[in-house]
């Protein structure tokens, strides 16, 4: 008996220390500001809603209440765009702001307004001049969202578009990605709060470089970072995926791989002598599924909505 309750207790100890360990990696963002007059006046007890409005994001949908200083914060917030609107109070009109972003590990910052009477105020941030500065975060860091990914020119895994963040840069005779010089090995992979590096070289497997289509949003952090990532003497590339939302979306797709289209390899580039011996080279591919015999075709579909509206929803895919 007590050997079972030993073994139940090392089994529970492991699954609360795998549990933190995950969860200790950043998988959100955060919102906050201060809700003052036209005069500059802090306004306190102001509800303040964040409403995410952009397809293929949890659903997520808070409320909270201005302090008495007027200001607010709201804690893991998923990436993606919101609404969020301070609530008709006090003589005072509902004022809404469209289009909030929030990105992985970043604070938001809004500063929201509110003017008298019963008007609707409504504020488009992606259009504003004024661009919110992160005071409480010293990282060096580039995030691309999914609409960003949409636009550009791609392969069928996330790691075709990393080469559009600054500094980083493909590493053709080693293998991995180039952040800021430094060599591939040195990163740390991040899928959805869990640290996905191959533990002997450093770079990432092909089977963790998802579909470009499953991705939320990539960050890619080249210093400045928490310790945390302490593994890290490169960059740290983090991904977070899509999730249900409060409509349904969904999305398939065929990505075709013709042989005959594709140049050969030419190992006489990468040649490099060392006394009377040649060593060859060669680079690393990622590719998601892994090329098989014959195979070129990789159907993928995915496909997100409401189990129980406004408190369950689902996401899946298949490749």
């Amino acid at each position: 008996m007590n050997r079972s309750l030993k073994c139940i207790s090392l089994i529970f100890s492991l699954v609360v220390f795998l549990s933190s360990t995950v969860i200790g990696q950043e998988t959100s963002g955060s919102i906050e500001g201060t809700v003052k007059d036209q005069a500059g006046a802090v306004v306190p007890n102001v509800a303040v809603t964040i409403t995410s409005s952009t397809a293929g994001t949890t659903g997520f949908r808070r409320t909270i209440a201005t302090n008495d200083d007027g200001s607010f914060r709201v804690l893991q917030v998923p990436p993606g765009e919101y609404s969020v609107v301070a609530a008709a109070t006090g003589g005072f009109g509902e004022s809404r702001y469209e289009n909030v972003k929030v990105a992985i590990g970043q604070n938001t910052q809004l500063p929201i307004v509110v003017a008298p009477g019963a008007n609707v105020a409504t504020v488009d941030v992606s259009v504003s001049d004024n661009v919110a500065v992160d005071t409480s975060n010293n990282a060096i860091q580039t995030s691309i969202s999914a609409q960003r990914i949409e636009l550009l020119p791609k392969g069928v895994s996330f790691t075709s578009v990393l080469q559009t963040v600054p500094g980083v840069r493909s590493e053709g005779m080693a293998g991995g990605f180039s952040v800021d010089g430094a060599s591939g090995s040195e990163n740390v992979f991040v899928i959805d709060g869990q640290e996905v590096t191959n533990f002997r070289t450093g770079t990432l497997n092909g089977n963790n470089a998802i579909p470009t289509q499953f991705v939320q949003e990539i960050q890619v952090k080249s210093s400045g970072f928490d310790a945390e990532f302490g593994g890290a003497t490169g960059g740290v590339i983090s991904v977070a995926t899509k999730g249900g939302g409060r409509d349904f979306h969904g999305e398939f797709g065929m990505q075709f791989a013709i042989p005959k289209f594709n140049g050969g390899s030419r190992p006489n580039l990468l040649r490099f002598t060392s006394g009377s011996g040649a060593n060859f080279v060669q680079s690393t591919e990622y590719v998601f599924p892994p090329k098989s015999g014959g195979h070129n075709v990789f159907p993928t579909a995915n496909l997100g909505g409401p189990i129980i509206k406004n408190k369950l929803y689902f996401f899946g895919s298949y490749t």
